[in-house]
C-alpha cells in the first residue's frame, strides 16, 4: 500500500501547525495574560506537613464506562464509580445501561444519557463518602462543572452536603477544554481560528506554577459557582484544571501544595492517588466481555448485540 499523497497532505499539516504555534509564540501571550491574570507558585511538602494536612487521608472518586454489542442502540454499557481514600475506606457502584429500553430518540440523547449516567454514580460514590468518610478532601476526577449539567439535583445535593459538613470538593481536570483564556487571547491579537486554553497554556507556565483568570472575567463557570486555577503539577508541560466551589475556594486553595506534593514528578501531572483510583475503577474490555458473555444467552447476543465485523 503506498502512502506517499497521505503523507504529503500530513506535511502540509505539520506546516499549518507550526505557523500557527509560531504566530502564538510571537505575539507575547505571556504579556496578555499577566493583564487578565495572577499566578502562583506552590511548593512541595515534607512528610510532616502531609501527615498534618492529610490526617485523616485523601479520598478520590472516579467512574469508568464500556460497551458491548455494535453502534446505538444495540450495546450494552456497563457502569461504574468508585470513592476511596488512603486510609483503605472504599464504596463502588455499579450498573448497566442498555438503550434498547431507553426512549429512541437519537445517538446525540443517547450519549448525553451515558454521560449522566456515570456522573449520577459518581456523585452517589462521593456522597457516601461524605456521609461515611473520615477524609474532608475529596478529589473528583474531572470538572465539577460537567455534574451539575449531568445530574443537576444530585449535584446540588453534594454541594450541600459537602458545605455542611465541610468536606472540600476538587475537580481535577486532566484535559482542559475550555476557551476562555482562548478567547481574551482571540481578541487581544484579533485572531479568527477556535482557540483553546491547554493551547495556549502549553509550556508557559513552570512546574509548580499555577494561574488564575482575575475577578473582572466573566466565565461560565463562575456563574454557576466553581472558580478554576490552570496548574502545572510536574513536568509535562501540559496543564491541568482545578475546580474549587466558590465558597470554599479559600481553604481548597491552601490544598494546592498538598496537591502538588502527590504528583510524580516525570508523570502527566495527575495527584498520584486520584490516578491509582482511575486504574482501580477501570471497566475494561475483558470484563464486559466476560460479564456480558457469562449472563445474556448467546442466541440473545447473536441477534442484538453482535455486529458483523465482530465475526471478521
Amino acid at each position: 500500500m503506498e502512502f506517499e499523497a497521505l503523507k504529503q497532505k500530513l506535511n502540509i499539516l505539520n506546516e499549518k501547525l507550526k505557523n500557527e504555534y509560531e504566530f502564538f509564540k510571537n505575539n507575547k501571550i505571556d504579556e496578555i495574560l499577566d493583564k487578565v491574570s495572577r499566578r502562583f507558585v506552590f511548593k512541595r511538602l515534607s512528610a510532616d506537613e502531609i501527615s498534618n494536612i492529610a490526617t485523616d487521608g485523601i479520598i478520590g472518586v472516579d467512574g469508568s464506562i464500556n460497551n458491548y454489542g455494535g453502534i446505538y442502540p444495540h450495546y450494552i454499557s456497563i457502569v461504574q464509580a468508585l470513592a476511596k481514600s488512603t486510609l483503605n475506606e472504599s464504596k463502588l457502584i455499579q450498573d448497566v445501561y442498555a438503550p434498547l429500553f431507553e426512549e429512541e430518540d437519537g445517538q446525540l440523547q443517547d450519549e448525553q444519557r451515558r454521560r449522566a449516567r456515570m456522573s449520577k454514580l459518581e456523585l452517589d460514590a462521593a456522597m457516601h463518602a461524605i456521609e461515611n468518610f473520615k477524609s474532608n478532601i475529596i478529589l473528583m476526577d474531572g470538572s465539577l462543572m460537567h455534574y451539575g449539567i449531568d445530574c443537576p439535583l444530585e449535584w446540588q445535593k453534594l454541594k450541600d452536603a459537602a458545605l455542611r459538613n465541610n468536606k472540600i470538593i476538587i475537580g481535577v481536570t486532566e484535559e482542559v477544554k475550555t476557551k476562555d483564556i482562548g478567547n481574551i487571547i482571540k481578541e487581544e491579537i484579533k485572531y479568527s481560528n477556535v482557540v483553546y486554553d491547554r493551547e495556549v497554556l502549553f509550556g508557559i507556565l513552570q512546574e509548580g506554577e499555577a494561574l488564575e483568570l482575575n475577578e473582572k472575567v466573566k466565565t461560565e463557570k463562575k456563574q454557576k459557582g466553581i472558580r478554576t486555577i490552570f496548574a502545572r503539577l510536574s513536568s509535562d508541560p501540559q496543564v491541568i484544571g482545578l475546580d474549587f466551589l466558590e465558597e470554599q475556594f479559600d481553604e481548597g486553595f491552601k490544598l494546592c501544595n498538598l496537591l502538588y506534593t502527590l504528583t510524580p514528578r516525570e508523570g502527566r501531572g495527575i495527584p498520584l492517588w486520584l490516578d491509582l483510583v482511575d486504574r482501580e475503577v477501570k471497566v475494561t474490555d475483558e470484563m464486559v466481555k466476560t460479564l456480558i458473555e457469562s449472563t445474556i444467552d448467546r442466541g440473545i447476543r447473536e441477534r442484538i448485540f453482535n455486529p458483523k465485523r465482530s465475526k471478521r
